[in-house]
């Protein structure tokens, strides 16, 4: 019987040696926590994606002059976005073409041929200008009127609205790169002309456009081709070659960055 007392007397003092209010000297134990955890939220580059990027537009965006075979600015950017964090493809949709017009762009949006590449676009590229204004140089080279081309400019304006319009109705948030145009010109003369303040009305109306915009940016590049002294034409002395084009890609990495639309590495 003593050993008996003995055991239950042992097992009771283990028992209140290992409680709570043994060790700390207290009446009850506090009650235990239960513990708390953090939600886990996945980063956005956890896993890579795959961008598709949609390029519009006309010959610069085809990449027209580029010997390298690099697909002109559009590729290089590709090539750029795809060292970015969680990006692990970039797929081109090129829709540009060589001599493409404003009204003609227009066009294929009213007959839907680009609705799809732009709908599924998670980025968007475009040039467009440049071929109106050389419309207007061909019909008339012999008899140039200034005023032609800001009447010309009243309809570019209109149009390139209703391009805008068009690209936000089937493709509201995607980010919209929109260049601007040079004045290739400058290769005859480096004296500021009348040429130049008409490519600058240009330029300052596709800005516009792109500043009422809030997910458009505006690259203006007409800086960049003034002369040849960096060797940025082609041979055709008027397209960019790929020196060009490698300069064109700076600038709208850059202005990519002032925008807030590009990821750096």
């Amino acid at each position: 019987m003593k050993r008996i007392l003995f055991l239950i007397a042992s097992i009771a003092f283990l028992a209140a040696g290992c409680s709570p209010a043994f060790i700390f000297g207290t009446d009850e134990a506090e009650p235990r926590l239960s513990p708390s955890f953090e939600e886990y939220v996945v980063p956005p580059n956890f896993v890579p994606r795959t961008i598709i990027m949609t390029a519009l537009g006309d010959s610069l965006t085809q990449g027209v002059g580029d010997e390298e075979q690099l697909g002109g600015y559009v590729g290089r950017l590709a090539a750029d976005m795809e060292e970015w964090d969680g990006v692990e493809d970039v797929i081109i949709e090129n829709t540009a073409k060589r001599g493409r017009r404003s009204d003609q762009l227009l066009k294929l949006f009213e007959e839907g041929e680009v609705d799809a590449p732009v709908a599924e676009a998670d980025i968007l590229v475009m040039t467009m200008g440049g071929n109106d204004l050389m419309k207007i140089v061909k019909r008339d080279l012999f008899s140039l009127d200034e005023q032609d081309f800001y009447d010309e400019l009243e309809l570019y304006e209109e149009r390139l609205q209703e391009v805008f319009d068009s690209i936000r109705a089937l493709n509201p948030t995607a980010p919209l790169i929109v260049i601007g145009i040079y004045n290739p010109f400058s290769l005859l003369t480096d004296e500021v002309n009348e040429f130049d303040e008409i490519l600058t009305a240009y330029n300052d109306s596709v800005e516009e456009l792109a500043v009422n915009d809030p997910q458009a940016c505006f690259v203006p590049v007409a800086d960049l081709f003034v002369g040849n002294e960096s060797l940025v034409y082609h041979t055709d002395f008027f397209h960019p070659n790929s020196n060009g084009y490698d300069t064109m890609t700076e600038r709208v990495i850059e202005r990519m960055e002032e925008c807030g639309f590009h990821q750096p590495e």
